[in-house]
């Protein structure tokens, strides 16, 4: 029958593509590091990757946390200093370390006492080369009655000197909310009466940047109890706003859930985070370091300038799909690895479709500990949908989601895409019926409950969700059929 396209997303609109050796540092030297790794800062300079980070040794060396040093020729293979760490604070502790350059100095700002009984403070050092810090400051206190602590932070130096600043003013829920200030020469800083500057969720780690006209921060924030990493732009530090309606950096690779202890993974127990973005450019192409599962730390890319980047974040992926914290596009695939769009699937509105269509996709199942990836293709909220997915046993089920219910599963046929391999889905909309089929080969069919049916009035959404799989999605398109 005669089939008009009314829906396509060929996912090319990909900002990051994460390195396939990831993670690239791990928690590997144990005079330093017994605990973990954490808080990346990167930067380019003369043909050198250079990165400063936490290292947590309770009670080594007198101290809590201290900044240690890495470099790379290339970002992704990492020769750690090996007199680590390169900057304690005896008694103290060098705590959520940020460090920037400005003219021929580098600076690094941390929280001293943040987990302490007195109140938290701000410290600012001072180096040469990035190794033998000294000079050590106390810039900031807390002051305003929202702060209740000081966490993250980070800085830039404006053309004219204006130093600003971007912090987080403490690490309980509901809080963190972040805070501005600014200064003239980094030590005397003037906070924001406005602030906070960013609320209503949980996050912080941000990293700081201007790009043209623009400051951009990349930001971890939480969804259903796991961190992942955000971008927000602003014309003054002030008045900020997302950019897009999914976070940039999302899971698609397994280690990013937690790496073994005895592989360099951490010992403290922080799982499914993904948070502390830092940014650099280099040979044509913005390197993005972040943290997974606590300790280990990755590398993503995107190939071009830091302006291409500010111009690529005018159109950020998945523009075409409803606001979700799941999925992140990559390399030309839609990659989808969160339990939680089980029960909320990532769904884009289908104009045009009517009570016939046909939605077809390639998916492909690349990892994780089962292949169960269901394609939806009725949905009016997440209490209410009705899909087709995969069981590891080779079967393939229909199940209806009403009023927060699932039903029991139905099996409607065998399937031959519980493997790793890529497989063209097409499932069939006609009326009440649902006919799926894979790899052109008819599967099976069924009808959905009239139960269902009465409270789909609305416009037509399709979608997709995992559990416990990694899986990678193509091509999807939605063609209403006459």
């Amino acid at each position: 029958m005669p089939e008009q396209l009314v829906f396509s997303d060929d996912f090319s609109d990909g900002i990051w593509t994460k390195y396939a050796g990831n993670p690239v540092l791990v928690r590997s030297q144990p005079w330093a590091e017994s605990d973990y790794i954490c808080e990346p800062n990167v930067l380019f300079e003369d043909g050198l990757f250079r990165v400063w980070f936490s290292q947590m040794f309770p009670g080594g060396r007198g101290h809590g946390t201290a900044l240690g040093y890495a470099t790379s020729p290339d970002g992704f293979t990492w020769t750690k200093h090996p007199g680590n760490p390169v900057l304690t604070m005896p008694g103290g502790e060098v705590h959520r370390p940020s460090v920037m350059k400005h003219g021929d100095t580098y600076y690094c700002f941390a929280v001293q006492n943040e987990n302490g009984g007195e109140a938290a403070t701000m410290r600012r050092w001072s180096s040469r080369d990035g190794m033998v810090w000294g000079d050590e400051r106390l810039v900031l206190r807390c002051s305003q009655a929202w702060e209740g602590g000081l966490s993250n932070m980070a800085v830039v130096v404006d053309e004219d000197g204006t130093w600003r600043m971007l912090y987080t003013g403490a690490d309980k829920p509901p809080a963190p909310s972040f805070g501005y200030a600014w200064s003239r020469d980094g030590l005397e800083w003037v906070k924001h009466e406005g602030n906070p500057v960013i609320t209503g969720f949980y996050g912080g780690d941000p990293a700081l940047h201007r790009i043209g006209e623009l400051y951009y921060t990349w930001h971890s924030h939480s969804f259903e109890g796991g961190l992942r990493i955000c971008c927000r732009s602003s014309p003054d530090m002030i008045d900020w706003e997302p950019v897009g309606r999914h976070p940039q950096i999302g899971y698609t690779q397994v280690w990013e859930r937690g790496v073994p202890e005895a592989q360099g993974g951490t010992t403290a127990g922080y799982y499914g985070h993904l948070t502390d973005a830092t940014l650099c450019e280099a040979n044509g192409r913005v390197f993005l370091l972040y943290q997974g599962a606590q300790t280990p730390l990755g590398v993503a890319t995107f190939e071009g300038t830091f302006a291409d980047l500010a111009a690529r974040l005018r159109t950020p992926p998945l523009s075409q799909w409803e606001e979700s914290p799941y999925g992140m596009v990559e390399n030309g695939t839609l990659k989808l690895a969160d339990n939680g769009s089980d029960r909320n699937p990532l769904v884009a509105a289908i104009a045009g479709a009517g009570d016939r269509y046909a939605l077809d996709a390639r998916i492909q199942c690349y990892a994780g500990a089962t292949h169960r990836v269901s394609v939806v293709m009725r949905y009016g909220n997440a209490s209410t949908f009705a899909r087709f997915w995969l069981h590891d046993a080779g079967h393939t089920y229909y199940q209806e989601c009403i009023n927060g219910l699932f039903s029991t599963p139905l099996n409607v046929g065998p399937s031959s895409a519980c493997d790793s391999a890529p497989h063209d889905w097409r499932v069939e909309v006609h009326g009440a019926a649902n006919r799926l089929s894979i790899d052109g080969r008819r599967v099976g069919e069924c009808e959905s409950s009239p139960a269902l049916l009465r409270k789909l009035t609305g416009p037509v959404y399709v979608g997709f969700s995992t559990l416990d799989a990694y899986a990678s999605i193509e091509q999807v398109q939605v063609l209403a059929c006459e």
